[in-house]
């Protein structure tokens, strides 16, 4: 089971660096040290230190330099709904009605398949039997016949 946190946490010797691919509206925030930020797709680069926060506005590769021992977490954006709750966006490309359409066949094949089909087979089989038997039955002579 792999459990996915909401941000990632980095830990930056003097002079390390790192580059991230990042999307507009995540966010950097240094949680103490200090360290230089800039992302290929923005002409501006920051400075952070101990509790300041940098929000990116346009996606693209984010390269982070620190200057001292730093701690830096990555955030993902969110988005919030109409009642203010965090939701995170998640768009499906086919519509929801198909993908309940196609549930509900592959349910109805599966019992045919499994339980409906089976018991159709079963049931010609036993009639087969017992029509058999009974044929056997009376064609046989009974010892008082005789």
């Amino acid at each position: 089971m792999q459990i996915r946190l909401a941000f990632k946490r980095m830990f930056l010797g003097p002079g390390k660096t790192f580059a991230v691919p990042m999307v507009a509206g995540a966010r950097v925030r240094v949680i103490d040290g200090m360290v230089w930020a800039t992302t290929s797709s923005s002409p501006d680069d920051v400075w952070l230190g101990t509790g300041e926060e940098h929000t990116v506005k346009n996606p693209g590769l984010t390269v982070i330099e620190s200057v001292d021992h730093s701690t830096v977490e990555l955030i993902p954006p969110t988005e919030t709904d109409t009642r203010g709750h965090i939701m995170n966006r998640y768009e499906i490309t086919i519509p929801r009605a198909v993908c309940n359409i196609a549930a509900i066949a592959m349910t109805a094949i599966t019992i045919g398949l499994l339980v409906v089909l089976p018991a159709k087979l079963g049931s010609d089989t036993q009639e087969a039997r017992s029509r058999l038997a009974s044929n056997v039955v009376a064609t046989t002579p009974s010892p008082f016949e005789r």
